[in-house]
């Protein structure tokens, strides 16, 4: 299995927003080979094109919180949620910056060791290199890796990751050089700053001068991990001063003194609540071990004493205080606490906490600390590792029953090593545990399907059976102290843990062997840098030390899944299980305050959306907040009461503006997060939903080649030449109000040679637009003829031109050329039914409706269980919907019937009817609401669309089943739509 990666819309936004910033920017190519082209970092063109790029945040108060640079050094900032490909970003970008304009000397910086080895491992991988061997054929990227030097005698050469990326050359141009390095390696002295034997370019012995001289870009993931104030930061500006640092993160660094965030020109913002609500990452599922009699004692610590070093716990239950030293047990206070020691007090290594008690299982308390001391016993432990067991294997069992399935993994944060590898050979007693727990709910498992007759039943025992044989395969470790174990198995865990993502994805190894490792045992090692797309649950049998942002906590496993081929999950609503104990009860409001706390739209207050949702209701606007505050909606100051908000949000859906309903649910609260489908409601609308789930494919008319010569002709004899612009910028001196004032003006410009080769210039026109090489070159050269063309018409800006103009004429030529036609492929799972064809149980309400009001009355004749729906017009058409015509009517799962259209892209219609016209006749009706008040506000785009679905469902009426289509705007009233098509 190889992992498909795929291009997102937002990741081509942000590779396009960074590029951006150089544009029309004189670059100054030195005459050192071996350094990137430099510019000027006063350049006002930068300036321009961040202020323009930065326009697009309207409304995005981090954006406006800092919009240029706070530092000396010129900076770019990418804002990018955990599990939206971060790492795809900021290694695609390293092509893009040296296709466009030849930058070839990049330093990607890392915090930690995972992180360095995930990146490593991707840009290695055998799936990203075909990748961008497609996307850039005649580049690639040259990774050099820095590690620790070890001791030799003789002469000290110089370090070879290093050397290697040095030598690198501008006249290498397919050659993109790759330095990455972690934040110990840029502040090891040993290595970094030393003065080796060997001299590069003849000048250089010490490696921070020699990486000086490259002019590099730098890359730096995690940027809060390198706060300004920080050595490693310091380091890298004074002793290697890049041409750029580009940082890339979702969470950034406070600004020293102040409560702002450290942005350093922040073009991309892609936070968590974008993340969540546009179904790039899953939601997640909290669950908590409430065992109330584990929860009764609590340890309070109440002093830190500095001479002679000591602590003050408190049992609150007893009241009895007690003063501990290092290496002192906290089963002194309370028996429960079994073997956790006070390891360090005073300075810790928490960024957060300064000054604390360190325990030995790496939780770090300050003063005024609760801890449960039940949650620390065996039992506890014991009764979380069941439940997690009992998840993961219903998880497994669900993904495993999929037409493409999909290998699910878990995540478990621990105490300590040793209760997992043990000693001397043997396992660790949570391990043995671990693997009687797994016995027996595997072993319960088989029963259940050891006699089916279903293959995917078969070859599900046959995948539990093999995990049976060797449940010890079925987990593995990774933790610091790995690192220096020569144990060849540990070692094994480790590298496919760490550094072969793939591995863990695959059911089968190359011998056809089951794969039955899935269950992943650390401490905090993990805690950033490291994920998997196919972790479904991380079970926290530890705490995680500090008070870390949640959203770190649930990053390991945010990502989207891949199925059993590589491809990735984007049309379906998954949840991560996030397990944890007692003592974070406020696990999931917590969460959920981080993510609303995004934008400025999102800090819980109503009052910029007031005005706009009482005009659209046609109500005053006092009377309006009046109401709210009547039903406990909002406070006096219009903040949302959270404990109503989701009736809030059902009964005014246009207040929706931040985390939409279940994308953080507790499993805790049965069926939180899903709807029933009505079986006998189905069972009318089964014959539409199997039609409309049809296989089918787009077929576009040849066009002549004489047409595409024409066209092409035409859009050249528009005008479409783009010159590259540098302006010259002259400050001048002016007195005015008895001061003087230092104003700017545009003295001049000159039209810059930025050509593209002729060659070059055809051959990205072809990838842009299909246009033939040979029908664009007689194009220009019939152009040439009344209009002389130099060299310097084939540019960038050109380019652009022309590919935007003729997207624009073959949107508009094919408006009536396209067909759709039927494969001969019938699929029996859909977003409705499962592998065997067979109606599910149950759905995510997620799918079918962002909001749910369990105040409605459900219709009679509705497919589900609940009203849910996705706006104010989608809750009208639902509850206007029970009259006699409709047979039954239902939510159409969200892009679980994607209609193809041919200027690129899918569209989805919303809702699905079997209407009865006469005794003897039904209607099958599909709309498509658009939440817009009249057909003339469509967009260019959304008009195309609704021609395209039209011409879909027409062709349904060749499987001899009546389909009409129709769009819904906000003025149409549903039973109207339908009186109209009954009496036709």
């Amino acid at each position: 299995m190889a992992i498909k990666l795929s291009i997102l819309p937002h990741q081509t936004q942000c590779l396009e927003r960074i590029s951006k910033v150089f544009e029309g920017v004189y670059l100054h190519m030195t005459d050192n080979i071996f350094s990137n082209p430099v510019f000027d970092a006063n350049n006002t063109k930068l300036k321009d094109n961040i202020a323009q790029i930065q326009e697009g945040f309207e409304g995005n108060i981090i954006a406006r919180d800092l919009r240029t640079s706070v530092s000396n050094e010129f900076g770019i900032d990418v804002r990018m949620e955990t599990g939206t490909g971060k790492t795809y970003c900021y290694t695609r970008l390293m092509y893009e910056l040296n296709k466009k304009y030849g930058f070839h000397k990049f330093i990607i910086l890392v915090p930690t060791t995972p992180i360095k080895e995930g990146t490593k491992s991707f840009i290695e991988s055998d799936y990203a290199n075909s990748h961008f061997s497609d996307l850039y054929p005649d580049k690639r990227i040259a990774l050099s890796v820095l590690n620790a030097q070890k001791k030799t005698k003789g002469r000290k050469m110089f370090p070879q990751a290093i050397s290697d990326f040095a030598r690198g050359t501008a006249l290498e141009k397919g050659r993109i050089n790759v330095l990455l390095m972690s934040s110990g390696m840029l502040l090891s002295k040993a290595t970094m700053d030393n003065e080796y034997d060997q001299t590069l370019f003849g000048t250089f012995s010490n490696p921070y001068d020699t990486l000086k001289a490259t002019r590099p870009i730098v890359i730096i993931d995690e940027p809060h991990k390198f706060k300004r104030e920080n050595t490693a930061y310091k380091r890298l500006i004074e002793r290697i001063n890049p041409l750029c640092v580009i940082r890339f993160g979702a969470t950034f660094p406070n600004l020293p003194k102040f409560e702002k965030k450290d942005y350093n020109n922040l073009v991309f913002n892609l936070g968590s609540l974008e993340a969540f609500n546009n179904n790039l990452v899953k939601g997640v599922a909290t669950q908590m071990i409430a065992q109330e009699s584990l929860n009764e004692t609590k340890v309070k610590l109440m002093e830190i004493v500095n001479t002679p070093k000591s602590c003050v716990f408190r049992n609150e239950k007893t009241g009895r205080s007690y003063t501990l030293s290092l290496g002192d047990v906290l089963s002194i206070v309370e028996p429960e606490f079994g073997g956790i020691s006070i390891e360090s007090i005073g300075k810790t290594d928490d960024e957060e906490i300064k000054r604390g008690v360190t325990l030995s299982n790496g939780q770090i308390l300050e003063k005024g600390d609760l801890i449960y001391a039940g949650i620390y016993g065996t039992t506890y432990q014991e009764l979380m590792m069941k439940q997690a067991v009992k998840n993961h294997v219903e998880q497994e069992r669900e993904n495993f029953f999929r037409e493409r399935k999909i290998k699910t993994l878990s995540l478990f944060f621990i105490d300590s090593i040793y209760s997992y590898r043990g000693e001397n050979g043997s396992d660790g007693a949570l391990r043995a545990s671990f693997h009687n727990i797994l016995k027996e709910n595997l072993e319960g498992e088989i029963e259940k399907y050891k006699n089916s007759a279903s293959l995917i039943h078969q070859e599900y025992v046959s995948f539990i059976e093999s995990s049976l044989k060797d449940i010890g395969a079925t987990n593995g470790g990774y933790f610091a102290e790995d690192n220096s174990n020569s144990d060849e198995d540990i070692q094994k865990e480790v590298d496919q843990i760490l550094r072969d993502k793939q591995s863990l994805l695959t059911f089968k190894d190359e011998k056809g062997n089951w794969n039955t490792r899935r269950f992943i045992f650390s401490k905090w090692t993990l805690r950033e840098g490291w994920d998997n797309p196919n972790v479904f649950q991380i079970c926290k049998l530890r705490s995680s030390g500090s008070e870390i942002s949640k959203l770190q906590e649930v990053g390991r496993g945010l990502r989207l899944p891949v199925d059993e081929y590589g491809n990735r999950i984007s049309d379906e609503q998954f949840y991560l299980t996030y397990l944890f104990d007692y003592s974070e009860k406020d696990f999931a409001d917590r969460l959920i305050g981080e993510i609303n706390q995004d934008s400025k739209l999102t800090q819980n207050n109503i009052k910029l959306r007031l005005g706009k949702v009482a005009a659209d209701r046609g109500m005053d606007e006092n009377i309006l907040y009046a109401q709210l505050l009547i039903n406990k909606y909002i406070d006096v100051d219009g903040n949302i009461n959270y404990e109503n908000r989701d009736k809030f949000i059902a009964e005014y859906p246009e207040f929706n503006v931040g985390l939409e309903q279940n994308k953080v649910i507790s499993k805790d609260k049965k069926d939180q997060g899903v709807v029933y489908i009505r079986k006998d409601k189905f069972a009318k609308i089964k014959e539409l939903w199997t039609t409309i789930n049809k296989k089918y494919y787009l077929s576009l008319d040849k066009i002549p080649n004489e047409e595409l010569y024409k066209a092409s002709l035409e859009i050249l004899n528009k005008g479409i030449r783009g010159d590259v612009l540098a302006t010259t910028i002259e400050k001048r001196t002016s007195v005015e109000n008895g001061g003087i004032l230092l104003k700017e003006a545009t003295s001049g410009y000159y039209v810059l040679d930025e050509s593209i080769p002729y060659g070059e210039f055809l051959k990205q026109v072809q990838v842009a637009t299909g246009l033939p090489v040979m029908i664009m070159h007689k194009a220009l050269c019939d152009y040439n003829r009344t209009n002389t063309l130099d060299k310097t018409f084939f540019n960038r800006n050109t380019l652009t031109k022309f590919i935007l103009e003729f997207q624009l004429w073959f949107e508009e030529a094919f408006l009536k050329r396209f067909s759709y036609k039927a494969l001969d492929v019938e699929s029996l799972e859909t977003a409705l039914t499962d592998i065997n064809g067979e109606v599910k149980e149950k759905i995510v309400q997620g799918t079918v409706g962002i909001i749910r009001d369990d105040s409605l009355f459900v219709p009679e004749n509705f497919l589900y269980d609940k009203v849910v729906f996705d706006s104010p017009k989608e809750k009208e058409t639902v509850q206007r919907s029970n009259i006699d015509e409709v047979v039954v009517f239902g939510k159409i799962p969200r892009r679980s019937v994607q209609v193809p259209l041919y200027f690129g892209g899918t569209t989805s219609p919303d809702f699905m009817y079997v209407i009865q016209r006469d005794d003897k006749f039904e209607i099958n009706f599909i709309v498509e609401t658009k939440d817009i008040d009249k057909e003339s506000s469509l967009r260019g785009s959304e008009k195309l669309k609704i021609v395209s679905a039209k011409k879909f469902f027409e062709e349904l009426q060749k499987e001899r089943i009546s389909v009409s289509f129709e769009p819904q705007l906000k003025s149409d009233d549903i039973i109207t739509m339908i009186n109209r098509l009954t009496s036709k």
